[in-house]
């Protein structure tokens, strides 16, 4: 599972600020994800993680994208916008989200 950002998947930021002038103003390292006009709103994302928690009924692997990522641990935490969006994306090991907790394991 990954945020969708719409047309913007695959650019750089470069690139989304040379094809759609102005869209990034007022965003910053952690929330321009959701500035695209035809992407995922930070909200819908959110309602996605939670519909996915509901769902799941037994022990589960899950891979996501480090943005989702930390979107899902948010969730599951309770943590505001800009606590989740500013949770590390380690490169080398997962999170386990088991009886309301996260642990990180390192690889």
């Amino acid at each position: 599972m990954e945020v969708t950002v719409g047309s913007w998947d695959g650019m750089t930021k470069f690139e989304i600020d040379a094809e759609y002038p102005g869209a990034l103003q007022g965003s910053d390292i952690f929330n321009w994800y959701f500035k695209s006009p035809d992407g995922e709103s930070f909200e819908d994302a959110c309602d996605r993680a939670k519909a996915w928690f509901t769902m799941v009924q037994r022990p589960t692997v899950a891979i996501s994208h480090g943005l989702f990522g930390r979107i899902m641990r948010g969730v599951y935490a309770g943590l505001s916008k800009r606590e989740m969006l500013e949770l590390p994306v380690p490169q080398d090991g997962l999170y386990r989200l088991h009886e309301g907790e996260i642990s990180y394991i390192d690889g």
